[in-house]
């Protein structure tokens, strides 16, 4: 009955595809480190997390940004970024209590960084910090961090009964399971064995929980999964069978919990299991929602002998069975229950509005039309309407909930958003979209943006620099507005967790060490915001590399060799050092790093290859750069990366798989030629401290006046570039 349901709601939301008028703020809050989740508080402020260990609040009316705790957790650094352990840890989630205003508590769960653990503790906020002393530990989730295991899930939020959810993943390493389904028994292989967790009625990873906070810890509610005293079960459990669920929302009138859940990665069916699908689910009772045992809609995985590699008995939904070494739970589990909305890297037939391409599911606010609320995203006729979104898509559609919470249609709503990783809507009406920024790891640029109906105005434009000469002084030097409205800029000055407002003047001076960030905030009276910072203090920074060239060439040319050393005051890992010099032509196109053409730059963003990949910075996948220099000398380049690119790759540049691309043919070749040419007047030597780099020959740009750019780069440290001229 459910497949016919859903080809004709296929078909009647194919038409729906015009964008609804919406604007997105510039940002309120920019400069985060990896954000993960956002909490929004009752005076119009919000916490938001880093995933490396700090707490801000934000306030999003000046711009102001104050840490207000900084955890010390488990966590992938930068200076490590190949590390096998710890790979999704951190600060997991944060939510405030209902009852804030009177009782400033609030409730995070992070990696305990000595532990093999994760920690659910509620914390008090007080004199503008959180109390770390108040700290009371509600739940601790053993966890695996070795063998490069992922999923830590870790999404926050009380639901409108006072109940606090929490989401958990299922702590497993998925890349050597062929995309499918990770149910390792052989000794040994606990890391790759999702049904220890996810499957595992007496475990709470791959789980949402669902508990009631006390004065002195939590009770369980009626209605979870397992009464208390079910033998081989957990109570805290509302919903079992999660891979990674990655925001979780309540509906603040029908109760209903949605979450986004991120899918496996197989790119096709096969003997061992169907391709993998990305879903947005829905519960509104406790249930199991199959992994690791099914995906999407019920499709059900074999059993596989991973010692053969053979496929054995298939699940079957309705009296789904977990046979697993590791399993200490129940051997039989409740029937299984399918997936709201599903999807996997190709297009989609019972759902083709999404699209194809990379994917990364993600969940909520629900939407509900108040005509006495300033501001409404949607209209009077979407009321009732979840919003789903993707992170690798950077896209949002709308979900129309109609009667016992079914699904209505389906429809795009907005796109080209920097990663979207949390929404959620304040009481009037806004909803604050947290992106977590450009790369997968180790970002400088996540940021927060108001999401509102649009109204055509225009925000309005500031200019605003030090004054030279004046130590400490500032000064506005433009101010517009597109739609002619008047523009007040406000000074404010920000130290510790407090800020002063210095009024409007169009210069301002601030004392030597009387605060930690100036800004300069330019309003129109119409909701329309900019922001000019300017940091106060020096941030703590990475130990910087020296290159030493031998001879202290004053010019060098196409094909000659140069001998060099990396030093360091602490010396940096050899395997992690890299030496690239690069060409530059005397026009001083591509001074500032390597780049795409405009119309590629465009093609790229449209098609979401920037997802997982940057010209010239690490992510997911490899930089263009380095896809260039490694393919530029085979005689077949073109062809075999369009290969790559349009039917999809595993195992090139690492353990993440990249799909097959969303892309025609002709778009694909003009990607890959334009990537090759990336590596255009470019040479590199890799894993050394010292050694010879022989120069690339001459580019067509080539012409006297040009200049050599020699980048030693090494993890954990600061990258350092010299000039050389090029003869």
């Amino acid at each position: 009955m459910l497949k016919p349901i859903l080809l004709s709601l296929a078909a009647l939301t194919a038409s729906l595809a015009a964008k609804e008028a919406y604007e997105l703020s510039a940002p309120v809050a920019d400069g985060l480190n990896d954000p993960i989740e956002i909490a929004l508080l009752p005076d119009g402020g919000m916490f938001v997390i880093e995933r490396e260990g700090r707490v801000l609040r934000v306030n999003p009316e000046t711009g102001g940004m104050f840490e207000v705790a900084k955890f010390d957790v488990s966590a992938l650094r930068a200076a490590d970024p190949d590390s096998p352990v710890a790979r999704e840890e951190g600060l997991l989630g944060i939510t405030v209590d209902p009852k804030f205003v009177t009782n400033g508590r609030l409730y995070i769960y992070y990696s305990d960084p000595v532990k093999t653990l994760n920690r659910l503790s509620r914390f008090t906020y007080r004199d503008g910090k959180i109390d770390r002393a108040s700290e009371k530990m509600l739940l601790e989730i053993p966890v695996e961090r070795d063998r490069k295991v992922c999923h830590q899930g870790g999404s926050l939020s009380f639901g409108p009964d006072g109940l606090l959810y929490l989401s958990t993943g299922d702590n497993t390493n998925p890349f050597e399971s062929n995309g499918n389904a990770p149910i390792d028994n052989r000794p040994d292989r606990v890391q790759f064995d999702a049904q220890r967790s996810a499957g595992n009625t007496n475990d709470l990873r791959g789980k949402v929980l669902r508990i009631r906070p006390t004065e002195n810890g939590y009770e369980i509610p009626a209605g979870n999964l397992f009464p208390p005293g079910t033998a081989k079960t957990r109570p805290e459990i509302y919903v079992m069978g999660c891979r990674n669920p990655y925001r979780i929302s309540l509906d603040p009138k029908a109760g209903a919990l949605y979450w986004g859940e991120v899918g496996p990665d197989a790119n096709n069916d096969g003997p061992r299991g169907p391709r993998g699908y990305d879903e947005v689910n829905q519960a509104r009772a406790a249930g199991n929602y199959g992994w690791p045992f099914l995906v999407g809609d019920n499709k059900p995985y074999p059993i596989v002998d991973f010692t053969t590699g053979q496929p054995g008995e298939m699940t079957d939904p309705a009296v789904p069975k977990n046979p697993g070494a590791r399993n200490t739970g129940l051997p039989v589990l409740p029937s299984a229950r399918s997936a709201f909305i599903w999807y996997p890297y190709a297009d989609s037939p019972e759902f083709p509005m999404v699209g194809k391409g990379s994917r990364n599911a993600m969940a909520g606010p629900v939407f509900y039309y108040d005509a006495s609320r300033k501001w409404n995203l949607l209209g009077k006729e979407d009321d009732h309407t979840l919003l789903t979104y993707d992170w690798a898509r950077g896209r949002m559609w709308k979900a129309k909930l109609g009667e016992g919470e079914k699904l209505v249609s389906l429809a795009p709503f907005a796109d080209k958003l920097l990663h979207p990783m949390d929404m959620e809507m304040a009481k009037d009406g806004t909803v604050w979209l947290l992106e977590y920024g450009t790369n997968w790891w180790f970002n400088k640029d996540g940021r927060i943006r108001r999401l509102r109906p649009g109204t055509d105005n225009h925000a309005p434009e500031i200019s605003a620099a030090a004054v030279t000469g004046k130590n400490g002084t500032y000064a506005v030097t433009a101010s517009s507005d597109a739609d002619g409205d008047p523009v007040t800029v406000r000074w404010f000055l920000t130290s510790g967790t407090a800020e002063k407002d210095l009024g409007t003047a169009a210069t301002v001076t601030v004392a030597e060490g009387s605060g930690t960030e100036l800004r300069a905030v330019a309003t129109d009276g119409k909701g329309g915001v900019a922001i000019k910072r300017f940091p106060l203090v020096k941030q703590d920074a990475q130990p910087e590399l020296a290159l030493q060239l031998e001879g202290k060439p004053k010019a060098l040319g196409f094909g000659e060799t140069v001998k060099f050393q990396v030093k360091s005051s602490v010396a940096p890992d050899a395997k992690t050092v890299s030496v690239r010099a690069r060409y530059i032509p005397p026009t001083g196109h591509d001074a500032g790093g390597p780049e795409f053409a405009p119309d590629i730059q465009e093609l790229v963003t449209s098609r979401l290859c920037l997802a997982c990949h940057q010209v010239d910075q690490a992510s997911v996948g490899p930089r263009y750069v380095d896809v260039a220099l490694r393919n530029r000398d085979r005689t077949d380049a073109v062809e075999y990366l369009k290969g790559r690119v349009l039917k999809g790759s595993t195992g090139d540049w690492g353990e993440v798989p990249m799909p097959a691309q969303a892309i025609s043919e002709a778009e694909a070749d003009k990607i890959v030629k334009a990537i090759l040419h990336l590596g255009d007047g470019i040479s590199a030597t890799k894993g050394t401290l010292s050694g010879e780099l022989k120069l690339p020959p001459a580019p067509a740009s080539a012409a006297p006046g040009g200049a050599w750019e020699i980048l030693v780069e090494a993890n954990g440290y600061l990258p350092t570039r010299t000039r050389v001229g090029a003869k």
